[in-house]
C-alpha cells in the first residue's frame, strides 16, 4: 500500500540552557506557554497568513522539530515540552562521542534518560567521533577541547533551527560555549531567541531579527496539493518499482524488506515530484520556444506590412495576434512558476532517487548540506530540503548490509545505478551538442546571408535602372530590392531568437557538465568493481551521494536564473 501521508511544515526549535534547574514541571510550563503564545508572534504578518490559510486548508500540517544536545536540566526539560505536541520530531545533537559525553552525567538514572531520549532521534548529529583521550593526555587541552565541542554543538543547533529557546538566568557565560555565549551567537545571525527562566514568565529577547520566516510553507503545500490521482501515482510507482526491482539482471540480490520499504515510503513521494517536474519542464521548455519563434514571425510580419504596402493590413495584424500571443504565454508562465517548480521538483527528484539507492543497500545517505558558495541559489530553508528531510526521517534506522549480502548489492548498484547515470550522461552530453551544434550552425547561415543581403542591397541602392531600362528587368530590380529589404529586417530577429533558445535552453553548459561527470561515475564504477569488503563498499557508496548532492545543487545553480526574455 502507498505511503503519501501529506509533509508537514515544521517550525524548528533550538534549545540552549543550564544544566541546574530547580522546578523542571515550572519550566515545562513555561516552555509550552512560548510555543503558544511566544512563537506565533515572531511570524511576519504574510508568515501568519500563510499559516493561516495552511491550517484553514487542512492539506499541510504545521508541527514542530527540537534540536537538542540532551544535555541534563534545560536541554533535556525544553525537548520533552516540545516532544508534547503530537507529530513533533527530536533531532539530537551530540557535541562528543558518546564514552565521553556519558561521563558528563551524573548518575545512571540520568544515563538512561539521555538514553531513552536519543532512542527518539531519527539520525543524531555526532559532531565528534573520536574520544578526547585520543587525541590528547593533558588535562588542560582536554579541558579546552570539551569546551570547544560544546561550543560547536550549540552554535550547530543555532544554525539550523528557526527559534532558540534559552534557559538562562542572565549572566555571563562561565566558560566557552555557555549559554550566554550561545545566545549571543543567535543574535549575531540574526535568530530569534525566546529567554525563559524559572519562576518568570516567558520572555522575547528585544534584540530579535525580522521574525520568523514560513516561505517554505508554500512549497510545501504545493507540494501536498499537486492534482494527482492516486491511480495515476500507483501506475507511477509500479512502474519504478519494475525498473528498480525486475528489470536490472542484479536485481535479485536485493531484500524483500528493502523492496517493500523503497516502494511504500520513497517511491510515491518521488513519483509525485517527478511527474510535476516533468509537466513545468515542458510547459517552460514550449514557453520558451514558442516565445522565441513568435518573436522572429512577428518582426517578418511587421516587415511585410512595411515593404507590402497592400499587404500592410493583414501584416500588421498578425504581428499584432502574435505579440499578444507572445505576452499571454510569458506571462502564463510566469504566473503559474513553471521554471522554479521544474527545477525544485527536479532536484528533489534527484535526493530521493539517491535515497532509494541508498535504502536498498542500508546506508544513510548524504543530508543535504547547504556549501557558503551555493547561499543564493540555495538555502537549508528551501522547502524540498524540509520535504527531503521530512521523507528520510519516516524510515527506520537502516541496518546495513553483512559482507555476502554487500557483494550481491554492489553489482546491483554498479549495474542500476552508476552505470545508469554513466549512459544518462553520455547521452545528455549527445543531446545537448547536437541542440548547440544545430542551433549554432542555424545561426551560422543567418549571419553570412543577412552580410550577402546588405552588400548586394547596397549594390541595388547604387544602381537604379533608368527609363529605357525593360520593364522585366525593372520588375526584378523592385522585387530583388524588397526581397533584400525583407531579409534585412527579419534575419537579425532569427539570429537573437536563436541565441534566446541558446541561452534559455543553456545547451553548451548542460553538455560540459554531463561531460565532465560521466568520466567521474565511471572512475567510481571501478572502483567499487574492485571493493570486496562492507567498508570499502560503505565508503563508496557515501562518495557516490555525495558526488551526485553536489552535482544535483550545481545543476539547481546553473538553471535557477534562466529566463524567458521576450524583447
Amino acid at each position: 500500500m502507498l505511503n503519501f501521508e501529506p509533509i508537514p511544515f515544521r517550525i524548528r526549535i533550538g534549545v540552549a540552557g543550564h544544566r541546574e534547574v530547580d522546578d523542571p514541571a515550572a519550566l515545562e510550563a513555561l516552555v509550552k506557554q512560548a510555543i503558544d503564545s511566544a512563537i506565533p508572534r515572531l511570524f511576519s504578518p504574510d508568515s501568519r497568513a500563510m499559516l493561516d490559510r495552511a491550517r484553514a486548508a487542512g492539506a499541510t500540517p504545521i508541527s514542530y522539530r527540537v534540536l537538542s544536545a540532551l544535555a541534563e536540566g534545560a536541554d533535556r526539560v525544553v525537548a520533552r515540552a516540545v516532544l508534547d505536541n503530537p507529530g513533533t520530531r527530536l533531532d539530537a545533537v551530540l557535541p562528543l562521542a558518546a564514552g565521553d559525553y556519558l561521563k558528563d552525567f551524573a548518575s545512571e538514572e540520568s544515563k538512561r534518560e539521555f538514553r531513552e531520549l536519543l532512542a527518539l532521534s531519527r539520525h543524531p548529529v555526532w559532531l565528534r567521533a573520536r574520544c578526547i583521550a585520543e587525541e590528547s593526555c593533558d588535562p588542560g587541552t582536554q579541558a579546552g577541547l570539551r569546551r570547544n565541542a560544546y561550543k560547536a554543538a550549540g552554535e550547530y543547533v543555532v544554525d539550523h533551527s528557526d527559534v532558540l529557546i534559552a534557559v538562562w538566568n542572565g549572566e555571563p557565560a562561565r566558560g566557552r560555549g555557555g549559554t550566554a555565549e550561545i545566545v549571543e551567537y543567535a543574535l549575531q545571525q540574526g535568530r530569534p531567541v525566546i529567554r525563559l527562566w524559572q519562576g518568570a514568565h516567558a520572555l522575547l529577547n528585544a534584540e530579535t531579527s525580522n521574525g520568523l520566516d514560513a516561505s517554505a510553507l508554500e512549497g510545501i503545500d504545493r507540494f501536498n496539493r499537486q492534482p494527482i490521482a492516486p491511480a495515476q501515482r500507483a501506475a507511477y510507482v509500479r512502474n519504478m518499482d519494475h525498473d528498480l526491482f525486475e528489470k536490472p539482471s542484479s536485481a535479485a540480490a536485493i531484500p524483500a524488506a528493502a523492496r517493500d520499504l523503497v516502494d511504500r515510503c520513497l517511491l510515491p513521494f518521488y513519483a509525485q515530484a517527478s511527474m510535476v517536474a516533468k509537466a513545468d519542464r515542458d510547459t517552460f521548455h514550449r514557453a520558451g520556444r514558442n516565445i522565441y519563434v513568435f518573436s522572429a514571425a512577428a518582426v517578418g510580419c511587421a516587415a511585410i506590412g512595411v515593404l507590402f504596402p497592400r499587404l500592410a493590413a493583414p501584416g500588421f495584424a498578425t504581428e499584432l495576434a502574435l505579440l499578444v500571443v507572445i505576452g499571454i504565454a510569458l506571462w502564463r508562465a510566469r504566473r503559474i512558476h513553471a521554471h522554479q517548480a521544474w527545477i525544485e521538483h527536479r532536484f528533489l527528484v534527484e535526493r530521493i532517487r539517491c535515497a532509494i539507492f541508498m535504502a536498498i543497500c542500508g546506508v544513510e545517505p548524504q543530508p543535504i548540506e547547504v556549501l557558503p558558495y551555493m547561499g543564493h541559489s540555495q538555502t537549508v530553508n528551501d522547502w524540498m530540503v524540509r520535504v527531503y528531510d521530512e521523507i528520510w526521517d519516516r524510515l527506520p534506522a537502516l541496518p546495513g548490509c553483512s559482507a555476502g549480502q554487500c557483494a550481491a548489492l554492489n553489482a546491483y548498484v554498479r549495474e542500476a545505478w552508476i552505470r545508469d547515470q554513466i549512459e544518462f550522461h553520455r547521452n545528455k552530453e549527445r543531446r545537448e551538442g547536437q541542440r548547440r551544434r544545430w542551433l549554432a550552425r542555424a545561426g551560422a547561415v543567418v549571419l553570412p546571408v543577412t552580410v550577402a543581403a546588405a552588400a548586394l542591397h547596397l549594390l541595388l541602392l547604387a544602381w537604379e535602372p533608368g527609363a529605357g531600362t525593360a520593364q522585366a528587368l525593372r520588375t526584378a530590380h523592385t522585387a530583388l530590392h524588397l526581397g533584400l529589404a525583407f531579409i534585412a529586417l527579419l534575419f537579425p530577429a532569427i539570429a537573437a531568437s536563436l541565441a534566446g533558445m541558446e541561452a534559455h535552453r543553456e545547451h553548451l553548459r548542460l553538455e560540459k557538465r554531463s561531460a565532465n561527470m560521466a568520466p567521474q561515475l565511471e572512475r567510481l564504477h571501478r572502483q567499487m568493481a574492485s571493493a570486496t569488503d562492507p567498508a570499502r563498499f560503505r565508503s563508496l557508496l557515501e562518495q557516490l551521494d555525495e558526488i551526485m548532492l553536489r552535482e544535483t545543487q550545481d545543476w539547481l545553480m546553473l538553471m535557477r536564473y534562466v529566463e524567458i526574455k521576450a524583447s
